[in-house]
């Protein structure tokens, strides 16, 4: 208990260090890019009235101190709540991106249930016919996947499904006109528009799992105690389930933990080609406008998600390994 106390004290310290860091990066980062963001938004025809509606702009931007004023501000605002409001709609952050966060949480978790899921199966079947026509077929198939752009992958579907056949909706996240509700039309109307952008993150990134499940597998299956297994009687079921699947689940977990992000970006870009208004959209969105505190807000939650995610994985590893709270 004691050497879990000291992993968990560790872990979490190296995890709040390093979004210390990641708000750090994210406050340089859109102070460094080229433009003025006060200017940006003033008339195309200045006239009497523009040096002071740019300077009711700086103070607006809070960019009226020195940047090491702005930098303590960043991180009391931030850590406050306070992530200030966009330039565009001059409405707070939160506002902005609420309704585009829940759709993209909807659109990753359903992706990721499914890549995890299927991954891990295929990972499995390869597995135990390694060397036959099975595994080659699925190691293929995953790696000529993983290789393609995802974008395109996206692009190619809706041509198929939606130009081509007309059976899947091309884009958004709900027919227009349709108030999302918890009725059974509104549901499955949200569930149809979900299926080509959840095919192609899920398509594009199982490989990796498929890979690491069945390496994994292999590995554990040419052990000792699996011979042993074996000769005691038990069926290649007993032996998958109690012992060989039992042991290779550890880098699964870190797998699983580092997919996170490859899921994230992903999404952004999926996002975009189906016009599913979540958080890729805004982003890219806010990138063409240089509305830069949603892009702060939404770079620094997309940082501290993918580090909870790995610090999640690395406490999962300590209870399933008690060797690791040694190291």
């Amino acid at each position: 208990m004691a050497s879990f106390r000291r992993i968990l004290t560790r872990r979490v310290f190296n995890a709040i260090v390093t979004i210390l860091l990641i708000a750090l990066v994210n406050f340089l980062l859109f102070r460094v890019m080229p433009g003025d963001p006060a200017a940006m938004y003033l008339p195309r025809n200045p006239d009497q009235d523009t040096m002071a509606l740019y300077w009711a702009n700086v103070e607006r931007m809070e960019l009226n101190g020195t940047l090491s004023e702005q930098l303590v501000v960043y991180f009391v605002d931030t850590f406050t709540g306070e992530w200030g409001d966009s330039y565009l709609s001059k409405r707070p952050v939160i506002e902005v991106v609420a309704v585009a966060l829940s759709w993209t949480a909807l659109l990753l978790t359903v992706s990721s249930v499914f890549t995890f899921l299927i991954g891990i199966i295929l990972g499995k079947i390869a597995a135990r016919r390694r060397g036959k026509p099975a595994d080659f077929v699925i190691t293929g198939i995953g790696l000529f996947f993983y290789g393609m752009p995802i974008f395109w992958f996206g692009i190619m579907l809706m041509v198929l499904f939606s130009s081509e056949l007309g059976i899947l909706p091309s884009g958004g996240y709900i027919t227009p006109g349709t108030y999302p509700s918890l009725q059974p039309s509104a549901i499955l109307d949200i569930a149809v528009h979900l299926v080509l952008p959840v095919a192609t993150l899920v398509i594009g990134g199982i490989a990796g799992i498929i890979l690491i499940q069945r390496n994994s597998l292999i590995d554990v299956l040419t052990e000792d105690y699996i011979v042993t297994a074996y000769a005691k009687g038990l069926s290649e079921k007993q032996v998958m389930k109690r012992h060989a699947t039992q042991n290779a689940r550890l880098p699964i977990v870190t797998t699983i933990a580092m997919d996170m992000a490859f899921i994230l970006g992903g999404a952004f870009q999926v996002e975009w080609v189906f016009s599913y208004k979540g958080i890729g959209w805004v982003t890219i969105d806010a990138i063409g406008k240089k509305d830069y505190p949603v892009l702060q807000f939404v770079f620094l939650i997309g940082g501290v998600a993918v580090v909870i995610a790995n610090l999640i994985a690395d406490l999962v590893l300590v209870k399933l390994d008690p060797r690791v709270s040694i190291t």
